[in-house]
C-alpha cells in the first residue's frame, strides 16, 4: 500500500471518528452504497447520511486502530481494524473489522464493513 493511501486512510478513519456527518459524507461520491455487517445498504450522501447518524445516536463516541491494510490496485483499499466504541453508558467495546472500499478517484464508490457490533448494544453484565 502506498504512503498516499495509507494517509487517505487515516483521513478516512478520522473523519469516521471526527462524528462529523459532513466531513465523513464528502470522503463518498454522491452515488455511494455504504454496507455495515448484515444491514441494507445505504445509498447516496442522504442514506449514508441518515443510516451512519443512526448509529452515532447510538454510542457516545468511536475510535479506530488500523491494524493492516492492502491495496491491490490504486481503486481498492481493504482494511482490518480494531474498533473502540463508546456505548452511551460510558463503556468501552472494542472490537475487530474489516472493511473494503472501492474508489472512484479519492471518493469512495462502494464500502463494505464487516463486523459485529452486536456487543455494543447489548445489555450491560
Amino acid at each position: 500500500m502506498t504512503a498516499d493511501a495509507r494517509q487517505w486512510l487515516a483521513g478516512f478513519t478520522a473523519a469516521v471518528d471526527s462524528r462529523d456527518l459532513d466531513r465523513l459524507v464528502s470522503f463518498f461520491t454522491p452515488d455511494a452504497e455504504f454496507t455495515y455487517g448484515n444491514n441494507p445498504a445505504m445509498v447516496g450522501h442522504d442514506g449514508i447520511r441518515a443510516g451512519i447518524g443512526a448509529f452515532f445516536a447510538g454510542i457516545s463516541a468511536i475510535s479506530h486502530e488500523v491494524v493492516g491494510s492492502h491495496s491491490p490496485d490504486p481503486s481498492v483499499v481493504v482494511a482490518e481494524f480494531r474498533t473502540t466504541y463508546t456505548r452511551l453508558d460510558g463503556v468501552p467495546v472494542t472490537l475487530p473489522g474489516a472493511g473494503v472500499l472501492e474508489l472512484d478517484g479519492d471518493r469512495i464508490r462502494l464500502y463494505r464493513v464487516y463486523a459485529d457490533v452486536a456487543p455494543v448494544f447489548a445489555p450491560a453484565a
